[in-house]
This record gives structure tokens, C-alpha cells and sequence, in this order.
């Protein structure tokens, strides 16, 4: 049996060894105005508590093609 987590919105095979994309779409999320110096994995490690989960935030904003160079001002969807 697959773990999900709802947090994260990757599938972890039985083995644990692969994560395979769920929903793109995740209904639960906040907004973060982008502050000097952000970047994907800074706001990670601020909000959702470990740099490693910068990912999700590309998976949330696919509009940022370049997450080490945000803009300041713009806003993001964050998960919860």
C-alpha cells in the first residue's frame, strides 16, 4: 500500500525508494508576498521547516522559471 501525504502531494512507491507526483492542484494553501533575498529553499526552511521540501514550492508556482532569482513583491502559494 502507497503513502500519501497530503502535505507534501507525492505518492512514496512500497519500496520508499521513488516519489511519484499526486495532485498538482492541492486545495490547501497560503499566499506569501516574496520578501529581499527569497529564495525557494530559504522560504522552505522559514515555513514549511526543512529546506528539502523547496520542491513543492516549484510545484505550486510553475510560473517562477528561475527560484534562486524572485522577484521581490511577488506572491506565492505556499502549502499548508
Amino acid at each position: 500500500m502507497a503513502i500519501y501525504s497530503a502535505v507534501s502531494r507525492y505518492q512514496l512507491t512500497d519500496s520508499g525508494q521513488e516519489a511519484v507526483r499526486g495532485d498538482l492542484n492541492a486545495p490547501n494553501y497560503t499566499l506569501y508576498t516574496v520578501r529581499e533575498g527569497d529564495t525557494f529553499e530559504s522560504i522552505s526552511a522559514r515555513i514549511l521547516g526543512t529546506t528539502e521540501r523547496f520542491w513543492e514550492l516549484a510545484d505550486m508556482n510553475p510560473q517562477i522559471k528561475f527560484p534562486l532569482d524572485i522577484e521581490v513583491g511577488t506572491v506565492l502559494r505556499i502549502p499548508l
